[in-house]
């Protein structure tokens, strides 16, 4: 799907490009940005192999609208859309940033608004849900200052470290975010 663009007060939200693989490399791997993703990858250096596999990774997922989450001119992260169902009108979302300087600063939570304005009044969806690892509680504050709710759990569904994790089920439906964003 095409991703517009979308643009807020510090976040610009735009279609992922090709230079983008050099920005992303730039940033490297971060291990407790990583870990909140389910990767167990060591801090270092990200070879442009790997960031031209993360680019075409992107490409390949046509049932998704991916963003790049721009900040200052800078490549922070990216957010998308996926699994959209039309039928249901609903979709799973994840948004991540690369750098822990990007960490903290209300970043994803901007860029989160951004995207379920456009899931709920552009492309006129019901329902966006995610998955969130349960020992990721600033990403869950995040999701919840954006409107979602938890709704359960997903026993063990991570192995980490040698260790199961769960996942946190969140959801926000229009309403919610339309009775949110009426104040």
């Amino acid at each position: 799907m095409a991703s517009p663009i979308l643009v807020g007060e510090r976040v610009r939200l735009r279609p992922v490009e090709e230079a983008d693989a050099a920005r992303r490399r730039r940033h490297g791997w971060h291990r407790a940005i990583q870990r909140n993703y389910g990767d167990e990858r060591p801090d270092g250096p990200m070879s442009t192999a790997e960031a031209m596999d993360w680019l075409a990774g992107i490409r390949a997922q046509d049932s998704s609208t991916f963003w790049a989450v721009e900040v200052e001119d800078d490549l922070a992260g990216v957010a998308f859309l996926h699994h959209v169902d039309e039928v249901d009108r609903r979709a799973r979302y994840a948004v991540g940033m690369f750098h822990p300087a990007f960490m903290g600063r209300g970043l994803g939570l901007e860029a989160t608004r951004l995207v379920l304005d456009h899931a709920f009044n552009g492309i006129g969806l019901h329902r966006v849900d995610l998955r969130v690892l349960a020992f990721n509680t600033a990403a869950m504050a995040s999701y919840q200052r954006a409107g979602f709710v938890i709704e359960g759990r997903e026993r063990d569904s991570c192995r980490l470290e040698g260790t199961w994790h769960d996942d946190v089920v969140m959801a926000i439906l229009e309403d919610e975010f339309r009775t949110q964003h009426s104040r």
